[in-house]
């Protein structure tokens, strides 16, 4: 699956997504399942379950793995993006702390710009960059903010005791919030790779086809142990995709915490 696609199905409210998604896995599953009895008799099919239900079984085991790897990698992405933006927020929380060291008389200008670049940064992040971070392009206009923030911090001149102690900390803060800037637009970078969804989407053609030639004489009962079966796989995929993508969809991870440092 390619990445617009992914992110397209990601956009997807949830209310329509999961019923659509359920439905067409449970609509090719019960198709398939009526299209296969009506070719073929239920004694005609009953000879396939013996040796079917070994491979089947095989199939389910090595499936579970690769889909429980893919869940777990799919939650670990999506909880390392979140702890990525509570650093850079903190980051910037800090910062806009250590501008009230600078208090002493003469000073008011120099505290004022390095508040204002904290919280133009943050503003910025929220109206430019949270749109476009999704497809993986950064916003020049954070870009500029960055480096105005950036050359506030550096390029002030301590006074006290107290300023010069704090102005190494201030250095590394404003590390922070670059280097943890850069991991967030990397985020859609380090997604599920195309070949993991091929093997995914694979294993679920595979789970979903393979019951259709299992024999029973109630066809009523298979086709619905089917669906049962397909719907819960399919709301795996559903899952995995909007972990996958932390900053789409409605899932997706809140700028609430910029928009409390911008105001």
């Amino acid at each position: 699956m390619t990445y617009e696609l992914a992110v397209l199905l990601a956009r997807i409210p949830l209310d329509v997504a999961v019923p659509m998604i359920l439905g067409i896995g449970v609509l090719i599953s019960v198709l398939g399942t009526w299209v296969v009895n009506t070719v073929y008799a239920p004694f005609q099919l009953e000879p396939n379950n013996l040796p079917a239900a070994s491979k089947f079984s095989f199939l389910g085991e090595v499936f579970a793995l690769t889909l429980g790897l893919a869940l777990i990698g799919a939650f670990d992405h999506y909880t390392s993006a979140q702890s990525t933006v509570q650093r850079e927020v903190s980051a910037l929380v800090a910062l806009d702390r250590a501008a009230d060291v600078y208090d002493e008389p003469g000073q008011a200008e120099l505290r004022a710009r390095m508040k204002s670049a904290v919280r133009e940064y943050a503003r910025a992040v929220v109206e430019k960059e949270w749109r476009t971070m999704s497809v993986g392009i950064p916003s020049f206009e954070v870009t500029h903010r960055l480096g105005q923030l950036s050359h506030a911090f550096m390029k002030a001149e301590p006074i006290t005791g107290a300023q010069q102690a704090l102005q190494q900390n201030t250095v590394e803060w404003v590390r922070e919030v670059a280097e943890n800037r850069s991991f967030r637009l990397t985020t859609v970078s380090r997604s599920l790779v195309s070949l993991v969804w091929v093997l995914i989407l694979l294993g679920t053609a595979l789970a979903i086809i393979f019951p259709w030639f299992f024999g029973t004489v109630n066809v009523v009962a298979h086709g619905l142990m089917s669906a049962i079966l397909v719907s819960f796989l399919m709301m795996h995929l559903v899952v995995i995709l909007h972990l996958a993508y932390p900053f789409v969809g409605e899932t997706a991870i809140s700028p609430s915490a910029f928009l409390a440092v911008a105001q």
